[in-house]
């Protein structure tokens, strides 16, 4: 096992301000809908015109969003091309998430069976550990397995 690279993955977009709007605006219409449908179904009063239109509504809304998908894929597709392989990501294994300093041999440790992970403060260090010695349970502590005999009448 090689080292990880170090992490050269560019900083995704941020979303402009309308496109955030837009999905305040989803989420808090599903919420909505999720408040209204439990309080018809607390108040006991069912109506099975709203459920014919939450089915037809769902046949409609289903596939236009599975189709909106994969044009949206076939977009991405047109643009790039195929995908050959998984996008390189290389990793900067140097610091963690928390900043503390990794220290590891990974040519040692790619073989390893059990791995313990020690943070000291302001570092974080990769051991390598034996695997304890197997024990063979002894023989006569498995009791003997009794025959079963069926009687014919």
């Amino acid at each position: 096992m090689t080292p990880p690279l170090p992490h050269t993955a560019a900083r995704p977009e941020r979303l402009t301000a309308a496109r955030r709007l837009l999905h305040a605006l989803v989420v808090l219409a599903g919420w909505v809908l999720f408040v209204w449908g439990w309080e018809r179904v607390l108040a006991g009063r069912p109506d099975f015109s709203e459920l014919l239109l939450l089915i037809g509504g769902a046949l409609v809304l289903v596939p236009v969003l599975t189709l909106s998908w994969v044009l949206h894929n076939v977009g991405i597709y047109r643009r790039k091309g195929p995908r050959r392989s998984s996008a390189r990501v290389a990793l900067d294994y140097r610091h963690d998430f928390n900043g503390r300093h990794i220290d590891a041999d990974w040519a040692m440790l790619a073989g390893a069976r059990r791995v313990c992970i020690r943070n000291d403060g302001a570092h974080k260090r990769f051991e390598l550990v034996e695997p304890p010695a197997e024990r063979s349970a002894p023989a006569a502590a498995v009791p003997p397995r009794r025959e079963q005999r069926q009687e014919v009448l």
